[in-house]
């Protein structure tokens, strides 16, 4: 294989809730820490409403946004089309984190190497979704436990 790899990040219920009126329906510090250990570094790739619940670009990372209206925003290169976005991030040569939302989810899942899921143990209403998958597709490289999730890490057989 050539290139960085490339790696799905997401916390979502058993029932593939991911957010809710545009923001994560919870707020867990742990996740958000591991979330920042996995991601620093790298290349952070996500959709226009996942950046403004963010508010900003996050700090260390080079932030790709993915809007076909938004022509620029500050500290973060913008791309007209998720195609677009993972070439860019590809001439960074770090590995690249596709972080949200659930359109962002559903182009990564075809070429993503590894995801890292927080499975949100406490379930939560939600009108975003991750999409469906196969996780016979993927074997499990790493689960550790916290209180209110549980962390696997996963690599495409």
């Amino acid at each position: 294989m050539s290139g960085p790899e490339k790696i799905i990040i997401v916390a979502m219920t058993r029932g593939r809730v991911i957010g809710l009126n545009g923001k994560m329906p919870w707020h867990i510090p742990a996740d958000l820490k591991l979330f920042k250990k996995l991601t620093l570094g790298g290349t952070v790739i996500m959709g226009r409403t996942t950046y403004d619940s963010i508010g900003k670009p996050l700090p260390q990372r080079n932030n790709i946004i993915v809007s076909a209206t938004v022509k620029e925003l500050p500290g973060a290169t913008v791309c007209p089309t998720f195609e677009e976005a993972v070439k860019k991030a590809e001439g960074f040569g770090r590995d690249i984190f596709f972080i949200g939302g659930a359109s962002i989810y559903q182009q990564a899942l075809a070429m993503a190497d590894q995801m890292h899921v927080s499975w949100v143990k406490q379930d939560f209403e939600g009108d975003t979704y991750f999409p469906e998958f196969d996780l016979n597709r993927w074997q499990e490289t790493e689960t550790k436990e916290y209180p209110e999730f549980t962390h696997i890490g996963y690599r495409r057989k």
